[in-house]
């Protein structure tokens, strides 16, 4: 008959590691200590040896993770497997404390959370280190201003009570805050298209002016075109027509031409002094002629 010892079987110890390491997650880079806490809740009731909680952690690392620590991987120590991979774990992904400050001064965001739940998470920043009065202000001022009025006239209250009053007036104003933001977005868009289509109906009135225009210069450039044109040719005509050729009786040089009785030189064969003699002459004439008949 078998013996009567508590033993248990070596295979049902293998299928019980493999059932609880199907329960671990992936190991957890950003929050190392929080994932061995939860494999350590599972695990620990089975009562397992070094080298079954070594090679289930070694089975949930990813292949960076499992980079950081090759030495141990390739030539384990003899004894204290599992400690020693943790603590190599924790050395390298858990923030050291003044980075976790540095985070809960200046990098703390409500964004998509709850209040509480943004509390929660600066208190595992702070670990105790910072009184909760201080931490309160800290989380106050990343909440919205509605919800800092309500909480500032909320005396003697613990922070985690603080936290839920905060969660309910936040629950209640965030319709009123979406509607505040859709409605200025909603008419924007109106006012934007509304203005677009002013613009594109302005731009087609000034371009119908500009063609008109266009035409309006270009016909009054012609014509002016041909009036001086023609002008031009008037005083061409009238200036040859008035001065003539040398060879005609009626010839004028430049000067009598141009100054007429004034002028103080003369070229010839000018014909300026025969005509003035030809009207002293007629003048001389008329005035002999008697006014009367003779009887």
């Amino acid at each position: 008959m078998p013996g009567t010892g508590t033993s248990i079987p070596e295979h049902r110890t293998d299928l019980a590691a493999v059932s609880l390491a199907n329960r671990l997650p992936e190991f957890w880079t950003d929050q190392p200590r929080l994932w061995f806490i939860q494999m350590e809740a599972i695990l620990n009731p089975q009562k397992m040896g070094d080298q079954a909680k070594y090679d289930i952690v070694i089975g949930k690392l990813n292949k960076d993770a499992i980079a950081q620590i090759t030495d141990l991987v390739i030539q384990p120590p003899t004894s204290g497997k599992y400690e020693a991979l943790k603590e190599r774990l924790l050395s390298i992904y858990e923030e050291t404390a003044t980075r976790q400050l540095q985070k809960l001064l200046s990098e703390m965001e409500l964004g998509e959370q709850k209040p509480s739940q943004l509390l929660r998470r600066m208190k595992e920043l702070a670990r105790g280190k910072i009184p909760d009065h201080t931490l309160r202000l800290l989380w106050q001022y990343h909440l919205p201003p509605a919800i800092r009025a309500v909480l500032a006239v909320v005396d003697n209250k613990s922070l985690d009570s603080l936290a839920t009053t905060a969660d309910t007036v936040m629950d209640a104003t965030r319709p009123m805050q979406i509607a505040e933001v859709t409605a200025p977005t909603t008419s924007l868009q109106s006012t934007s298209t509304f203005i677009l289509a002013e613009i594109a109906k302005l731009s087609t009135r000034l371009d119908s002016m500009e063609v008109r225009q266009g035409r309006q210069v270009s016909t009054g450039y012609r014509q002016r075109g041909r009036s001086t044109s023609r002008n031009r040719n008037f005083r061409r005509t009238r200036s040859i027509s008035n001065r003539r050729t040398p060879e005609s009786p009626d010839w004028l040089c430049s000067y009598h031409f141009r100054y007429r009785e004034r002028a103080r030189r003369c070229e010839q064969p000018c014909s300026w002094n025969k005509k003035t003699k030809n009207k002293q002459y007629k003048t001389v004439q008329a005035f002999k002629k008697p006014n009367h008949p003779v009887d």
